[in-house]
C-alpha cells in the first residue's frame, strides 16, 4: 500500500513523541516509588526506636520496686542524630553515654552503665539510659559538647548537666537516684536494712521519730549534696540501736572500724563534713577510678603502699592495723603495681623504680612527698604514720643512684650528691642542670665540656651537670633548660643564673667574674710563662755587644714598623721616622715604659715582646689567649 511522503513523516514523528511520554512518565514513577521507599524506611526505623523505647516503659512500668525481674537485655537506647532531640525532650530522666568506639575506658564502662540501668529499673526508677557513639553522630556530640570519652550527661525535660561523681556502679545509682526525689532511702524493716549493709559499701544510716522538722531538713540536703554514699532513713528503733536517742545518725563501714557515730551540730555541714571524713574504706585502691574521690577527700594526709596483689596479702592484716590507729586522720592507699599505665607514673613522683613493696607518703595539700626507707614492719609504719601527721619527716626528693665512679672534666650530680659537691664552701661550682629530652642542651653541652678542658687543673672550680628529669633539690628550682647555675665559694647556697644562650668567651668571662676563689687556667699560666721567656731571651741579646744586626729578631706576626733602640735607656721607642720631633719620640718611650711596668705587675695580663727592631708586641694577654682557642664565627 503507498503512502504519502509527508504521511510517514507524520507518523514518525507522533511515535517519537509517544517514546519521549512513556520515559518521562516511567522516570516519574520510579522516583516517586524511591522517595515512597525512602520515607518508609524512615518511619519504619523511627517507629522501631519508639516500639524499643514502648517496650522499656512498659517493663519499668511493670516493675514493683522489689522484685523486678532482671531482664534479658541491656537496658540501653542507642540514639544518633536523627533521634536524639525526640528522645532526649520527649522524657523526664534521660541518663546519657557518649563514647568513642575505639575508646577502651568507654567498652569498660559500658557494662557497668547497663547493669546501672538495670538496678534502677528493679528499684522503680523511670530514668531512660541510652547511648551515643559520638564519633558516628558528630552533630548531637557537638550540640552537647560531648568530646572527651566517655562522657555522661543526666538530662531532665530536655535539660542536661555533666554527672559529676564516680564510675562505680554504686556511686551512679547513688547519683542518680538524688537527682529523681531519692536523696535518701526509707527503710521499715531489719532484712531490708541488712540487704543495705551487705552491699559492701559505706551508708550514711539515720533515725528520726518523724520525717519533718529543721533537723531531718539539714539531713535531707546534706543527702542532696552528698552524691556517691548512700543516705538510709528510718523510723523503725529497733534496726538502729535501742538505746540511741532520735535524732540519731552514723555511718557504716564493711571493715575494721565499722561504725561512727555523728556527734555534731545538725546542719549540712557538719553532716557533710562527718561523711567526708569517715565514708572512706581503712585502706583504699589509688587507681584511675578512684582518684577523683581520693583526692577531693578533706583527709590530706596519704600513706601509700606500692604493692603488688600477692605482696599485698602478706602486709594487709599490718597495713589495717596501721590504718585503724589513724582512721579519719591519715587515708591509707594501695597502689597495685600490676596496674602499670596508673602505677608507672606514680612510681615516677617519687624516683621509684621498684618491683617490691614500697611506702611513701603524700601531702595532698602541698604536694610534699615523703618515703619510708626501712623495711615495712609493724613498728616502722606506725613510726612513719606518726610523723608524717605532725611534720616531723624530713621531706623526700627523688635522686638517681650514687655514680659509683665520679670522674671527668664534668662531674655528674644527683639528688644524694647535691649538698656534698654543690653546696661545698670550699670550690667555685658550675652547675648546668638538663634533661634527657632537652634538644638545645646539646649545644651548651659540647661549649660546656669546652670550658672544663680549658679550666682543667684549676682546684678551687667544679664543673657538673645534673640531670633535672631523674633528680630533685629544694635549691634546683629551674623552670627552662638547659639552665647554668654558678655556686660562690663561701656562699654557695645562693646561685648566679649564668644568661642563656652562652658563648665560650662569655661562659668564661662570667666564671672569672663571679668566682669567690680569683684562678688562672692552665693554659693561661703557660702562655704567661712562655711569654716570661720570650723577654727574657730578648733581654740577654740585646745586652749582647757585636755588630748592628746582632741579637736581631725578625718581626712576627702583622707588625711591620721598625723601632730604633735608644742606647739612653732600656725600654724601647717607636722609630722616630714615623712621628714628628724629639717629644714625640720621648711620648712613646714613656708608653713603652708604663707598657713594660704593667708587664711586670700582672705577667698573667700579658707580655712585652721585643724585637732586635725594638718592636713591642703584647704576648700572652687574655684577649690573645681567647683568640687562640675560638674560631672566626666565635670570635
Amino acid at each position: 500500500m503507498y503512502l504519502p511522503k509527508d504521511y510517514k513523516l507524520n507518523i514518525f514523528f507522533l511515535l517519537l513523541v509517544l517514546l519521549l511520554l512513556t520515559t518521562l512518565v516511567a522516570s516519574e514513577i520510579q522516583r516517586e516509588s524511591a522517595a515512597a521507599a525512602d520515607e518508609e524506611d524512615v518511619e519504619g526505623e523511627d517507629l522501631e526506636d519508639l516500639e524499643d523505647l514502648e517496650d522499656l516503659e512498659d517493663e519499668e512500668e511493670g516493675s514493683t520496686g522489689t522484685a523486678a525481674p532482671v531482664f534479658g537485655r541491656a537496658l540501653l537506647m542507642d540514639i544518633n542524630d536523627r533521634t536524639a532531640d525526640k528522645l532526649l525532650g520527649s522524657h523526664e530522666y534521660v541518663f546519657l553515654l557518649g563514647y568513642a568506639p575505639w575508646c577502651t575506658r568507654s567498652s569498660a564502662l559500658m557494662e557497668d552503665f547497663a547493669l546501672v540501668s538495670r538496678l534502677l529499673a528493679e528499684s522503680g526508677s523511670t530514668v531512660v539510659f541510652a547511648k551515643l557513639d559520638a564519633i558516628n553522630n558528630p552533630s548531637t556530640a557537638s550540640q552537647y559538647s560531648i568530646k572527651g570519652f566517655p562522657a555522661l550527661l543526666f538530662f531532665t525535660n530536655g535539660t542536661f548537666q555533666r554527672y559529676t561523681s564516680g564510675h562505680s556502679r554504686e556511686e551512679m545509682v547513688n547519683w542518680v537516684r538524688k537527682r529523681t526525689g531519692f536523696a535518701a532511702t526509707t527503710i521499715s524493716t531489719k532484712a531490708e536494712a541488712e540487704a543495705f549493709l551487705n552491699k559492701n559499701v559505706a551508708v550514711v544510716i539515720s533515725y528520726f521519730e518523724k520525717f519533718e522538722g529543721p533537723e531531718y531538713e539539714e539531713f535531707i540536703a546534706a543527702a542532696i549534696a552528698e552524691e556517691g554514699t548512700e543516705f538510709l532513713q528510718t523510723t523503725n528503733a529497733d534496726i538502729v540501736q535501742l538505746f540511741m536517742k532520735p535524732p540519731f545518725i552514723a555511718l557504716r563501714k564493711p571493715q575494721a572500724v565499722n561504725f561512727a557515730a555523728f556527734g555534731g551540730h545538725y546542719s549540712e555541714s557538719e553532716i557533710l563534713s562527718f561523711v567526708e571524713l569517715n565514708k572512706h574504706p581503712l585502706v583504699s585502691c589509688l587507681n584511675s577510678t578512684t582518684a577523683r574521690r581520693v583526692y577531693s577527700s578533706p583527709i590530706k594526709h596519704h600513706v601509700l603502699l606500692f604493692a603488688e596483689s600477692k605482696d599485698y596479702e602478706s602486709l594487709r592484716d599490718l597495713y589495717q592495723a596501721v590504718a585503724k590507729d589513724f582512721n579519719s586522720k591519715v587515708m591509707f592507699l594501695v597502689v597495685d603495681l600490676a596496674d602499670e599505665d596508673f602505677s608507672r607514673p606514680m612510681l615516677a613522683v617519687y624516683g621509684l623504680q621498684t618491683d617490691k613493696p614500697a611506702v611513701a607518703g603524700f601531702h595532698n595539700e602541698d604536694g610534699s612527698r615523703y618515703l619510708l626507707d626501712s623495711e615495712i614492719t609493724l613498728h616502722s609504719l606506725k613510726a612513719f604514720a606518726a610523723d608524717f601527721l605532725e611534720g616531723k619527716l624530713p621531706l623526700y626528693y627523688k635522686s638517681q643512684p650514687v655514680p659509683t665512679e665520679n670522674v671527668g672534666l664534668v662531674r655528674t650530680i644527683v639528688g644524694k650528691t647535691f649538698d656534698l659537691i654543690v653546696l661545698d664552701e670550699t670550690k667555685d661550682v658550675f652547675l648546668q642542670v638538663y634533661t634527657p629530652w632537652c634538644v638545645a642542651c646539646e649545644k651548651v653541652n659540647r661549649t660546656f665540656e669546652k670550658l672544663a678542658r680549658y679550666v682543667e687543673g684549676v682546684p678551687s672550680l667544679v664543673l657538673a651537670r645534673i640531670d633535672a628529669s631523674a633528680n630533685e633539690h629544694p635549691l634546683l628550682k629551674v623552670l627552662s633548660f638547659p639552665s647554668l647555675l654558678f655556686f660562690p665559694a663561701r656562699k654557695s647556697s645562693i646561685p648566679i643564673v649564668a644568661p642563656e644562650r652562652p658563648s665560650f668567651k662569655g661562659l668564661l668571662q662570667f666564671v672569672k667574674e663571679n668566682a669567690a676563689i680569683p684562678f688562672v687556667s692552665l693554659k693561661e699560666e703557660a702562655r704567661s710563662k712562655k711569654g716570661a721567656a720570650q723577654n727574657a731571651e730578648i733581654t740577654s741579646l740585646k745586652s749582647q755587644p757585636g755588630e748592628e744586626d746582632q741579637g736581631k729578631i725578625e718581626p712576627t706576626g702583622e707588625v711591620h714598623a721598625a723601632l730604633e733602640k735608644d742606647t739612653s735607656s732600656d725600654f724601647a721607642t717607636f722609630p722616630s721616622s714615623s712621628l714628628k720631633g724629639k717629644d714625640r719620640n720621648e711620648e712613646n718611650a714613656a708608653q713603652a715604659t708604663d707598657i713594660t711596668t704593667m708587664n711586670g705587675e700582672n705577667l698573667d695580663e700579658g707580655q712585652l715582646q721585643i724585637n732586635s727592631a725594638q718592636e713591642v708586641v703584647m704576648v700572652g694577654s687574655p684577649e690573645s689567649d681567647l683568640s687562640s682557642e675560638l674560631t672566626k664565627d666565635e670570635l
